[in-house]
Formats: C-alpha cells, structure tokens, sequence
C-alpha cells in the first residue's frame, strides 16, 4: 500500500461519504456535505484532488466528468491513524490511551457492558 499523509476533518468528511457511496463525483459529495451550500463546489473540488494526491482517491473521466473512488480501506486507515495518535499522544501505550478515555469521557451502563463484552472476546482470542 502507498505511503499516505493523515487527513484534515474536511478530509475525513469526504473519505466517509466516498467509503459509503462508492465512485461518485465532485457534485455528489457536495451535495451530500454541504445541502446548504455552506462550502463552495470548487473548496470540495480542491479537497478531492488532494485527496488524490495524497493516494487516497483515484480520477476516472468520464465524458466531461470526474468520478473518484476509494484507493485505502477505511479500515486501514482508521488503522494507521489510530496507530500514529496512539504512538504521539500515549507513547504507543493503548493502556494509557484507555485510562485517558476513563478518566475523562462519560461512560453509560451499555459503554460498560459493551466494553466488558470486548475485553472478554480479547481474553478468550488470546487464550
């Protein structure tokens, strides 16, 4: 897989609804962020062509327009993103990023559950 640079917020706007919608347009994901028209058509334009340029989207023509399409899975990117945070903020310590999100996130009584579900699988997977 390509080297690839981190993703802005507007970025990661894009990467989702392209995840999601598969090839689309410049048009569609506008319309799709922005229905208020908040962002011009051309901010997105722009944003989708770094997004190829950061080998994340590939460009196919087609007559007049351009479609883009997904060149990472969003899987390994939350991944690798994840990863990098992680190693910046916690010194690669997921333990610490853990005791963080405890000590400073509200967690109701399904989080809990929830979490307690996953530590289990983990435990049984590790044997």
């Amino acid at each position: 897989m390509p080297k690839v640079e981190t993703l802005t917020k507007l970025e990661w706007e894009i990467m989702k609804l392209v995840w999601k919608k598969g090839r689309c347009s410049v048009r569609d994901i506008h319309e799709a962020l922005h229905p208020a028209h908040s962002k011009a058509y051309t901010t997105i334009q722009t944003y989708m062509e770094r997004l190829v340029e950061k080998k994340y989207l590939s460009k196919e023509k087609i007559g007049l327009v351009n479609f883009y399409t997904a060149r990472v899975k969003e899987t390994d990117t939350l991944k690798r993103e994840t990863t990098h945070f992680v190693k910046r903020a916690f010194d690669g310590s997921v333990s610490k990023l853990a005791a963080f999100l405890f000590d400073t996130q509200h967690f109701n009584e399904h989080d809990l559950e929830e979490i307690k579900r996953l530590i289990e699988t983990k435990e049984q997977e590790n044997g």
